[in-house]
Order: C-alpha cells, then structure tokens, then sequence
C-alpha cells in the first residue's frame, strides 16, 4: 500500500481530531501512511532561515505565527496513538543560507525533510500577488535560475525530497525547448546526491493543470535513475492521496514501478 508524504494541516488547529480527517482520508484511498510535512515559515523558530532584506521577510510575517515545538508534539502523540503518521517538514531553499536552514532543521528527528523552491530572491514564483512579475521577466532565464538553485539545494545534503521540482511552470508560462537541453545538466547533477523527487499531483489543481513533472522532466528522471515518491500536497483533507492512480499510471509508462516509505530519513522501497 502507498503513502503520501507532502500533507499540510495548517489550515485548521494542531489537534488530533483535526489530523484524523487527514488519515481517514487516507485510508479511505487506500494509502498505508501520511507524511505531515509543514512549511517552514510556519514556525517562527525559522525566522532567521527565511528572513531577506525585502518582501520575503514582510511575507513571511504573516504566515509565521506557529511554535514549530507545538507541530512536533501533535506527531508524536499521534504516532504513540498509532494514527499511521510520519514527522516530516517541507523547508524553503535559499542560496547562501545553509547554516540558518540547518540550525533550524536539525532540532528536530524527522522521518523526512522535503526542500523545495519557491522564491528566486525576493520574488515567490508561485504567488499569485507576484504574477505580475513574471510579465517583466525573461522566462527562459527564469527557468535556468530556477533550476541552477534546485541543483544546489540538492546538493547541500539537507534535504531527502525535492518539492514540485517544477513548480516554475504553475501558471502556465513555458521556456523555449532549448532551454531543456541545459535543465538535463541540472537533472544529471541531481542525480548524483541520491536525493528522492517527488511526482505531485498538485500540478493539477494549479492553473498549469498537469503534473509535476512534466514528460520532458521525468523522462530525464528515467533516464538517471533517479528515485521518486508521489505526494498530493495536501492542503485539506480531500486532497490527500488526491488523483494518485493518474499518477501512478504516470509514472509507469516511464518505467517506474518502485515507489518509497521513509522512516528516521530512511527510504524504504515499496512496488506499485
């Protein structure tokens, strides 16, 4: 049976009534576990992690309202309930902050941390506040930035699972194909760290309307071998395991059979 590691409870209390909703959920898709994995800037013990000199810090500001300590006690009495859970955490990469984002990290026993990217400097790609911004850019160059910091985070050795490794592409904008041929030498790199990364089916409830990755991304995962899970990207309970057969059946017809539970940041391999 499958699991789906990228869970968010945040819209609701830190309660074991309020995760229940996510495991049933679970459960009822036939899932064998649940990774809760909260953002980072969630918690304000990871201010310094996240702060920059502009809009990033006011942004964070507003969502930063949670003691991480709190989040980390709700799994475990979950896990000593014997709710199916695992401890995860989905951080924020930024070049140059290494040190901020393993201080932050490494408190804590995790059975996995996803790094994922979703701001290049001060601009959240992924903000709908923001999308103006992408008017004033060059999309190819944004996409080889994009990934350029994805190769880094990668490599830093924090992290067990890349987020939405294309989560550049969410509302639709596309680079010139060429601009795939360089990304492969960023994929290549990838694959050099044993990292995980993760297929989302959260692609298709963003206006891009597809998974994430796309075809030309997973064919270069097939092609180094590199190891996936799939994840929903939960937000509420109704999305968990959400639209997993098409992505199963995705990930197939590139050749990929072996999915993977963690546990104590341990991958454990598991066929679907």
């Amino acid at each position: 049976m499958p699991a789906d590691y990228h869970v968010h409870i945040e819209n609701g209390p830190f309660t074991i009534e309020w995760l229940k909703e996510f495991v049933n959920q679970g459960l009822k898709r036939g899932l064998k576990e649940i990774g809760i994995s909260e953002h980072g800037h969630r918690f304000k013990e990871g201010f310094e992690a996240y702060k920059s000199d502009g809009f990033r810090t006011e942004w964070i500001k507003t969502y930063m309202d949670q003691s991480i300590e709190d989040y980390v006690e709700l799994i475990k009495e979950a896990k000593q309930m014997g709710l199916p859970v695992k401890l995860g955490i989905e951080a924020d990469y930024f070049p140059g902050k290494e040190k901020e984002i393993r201080d932050f990290l490494t408190l804590y026993l995790w059975d996995f941390i996803i790094g994922s990217v979703h701001w290049i400097d001060d601009w959240g790609i992924d903000l709908e506040e923001s999308i103006e911004e992408w008017h004033r850019r060059n999309v190819d160059e944004v996409y080889l930035e994009y990934f350029n910091i994805i190769e880094k985070m990668a490599k830093t050795g924090l992290f067990d699972i890349i987020g939405h490794i294309d989560l550049v592409k969410i509302f639709g904008f596309r680079p010139n194909y060429k601009v795939f041929e360089k990304i492969e030498r960023n994929i290549e790199e990838i694959s050099k760290t044993g990292i995980v990364i993760e297929v989302s089916t959260a692609g298709l409830r963003k206006p891009v309307g597809e998974i994430y990755p796309s075809k030309e991304i997973m064919a270069m995962i097939k092609k180094y071998n590199i190891p996936v899970v799939v994840n929903s990207d939960a937000h509420y309970p109704e999305h968990v395991g959400y639209e997993f057969e098409k992505a199963y059946n995705y990930v197939k017809e590139f050749g990929i059979k072996r999915l993977y539970y963690f546990e104590g940041r341990k991958r454990i391999p598991y066929n679907i």
